[in-house]
């Protein structure tokens, strides 16, 4: 999914569910970092970020994993976001920076 094809993206969170390892290496610009296989102990800290929330990881199966689980306990407004590498080009070619937008 593109970023442009998500209402108001630019006010949401973009949540990486790769490992805290992966992340270090490389990750889109001002997201945030919840490994998939411990999403449900964050479910607190989830419900206090902006949404919509656009998730992702390598490719989207991670993503698509913990998306499924939010939806069957009644979270919405969630997106799979595929790559991490492909949002952060895309955040690029629409010139998103480090800096948070401002209104």
């Amino acid at each position: 999914m593109y970023l442009v094809d998500i209402p108001n993206a630019r006010r949401g969170t973009i949540i990486d569910v790769r490992s805290s390892e992966e992340f270090l290496l490389g990750h889109a610009h001002r997201s945030v970092n919840i490994p998939w296989d411990m999403h449900m102990y964050y479910l607190s800290e989830l419900a206090e970020l902006p949404r919509p929330w656009i998730f992702v990881c390598n490719v989207g199966w991670r993503s698509g994993l913990v998306i499924h689980s939010l939806k069957t306990i009644g979270f919405t407004d969630l997106y799979n976001g595929g790559s991490w590498l492909s949002v952060l080009q895309q955040q690029e070619a629409m010139g998103d920076t480090l800096e948070p937008l401002t209104e």
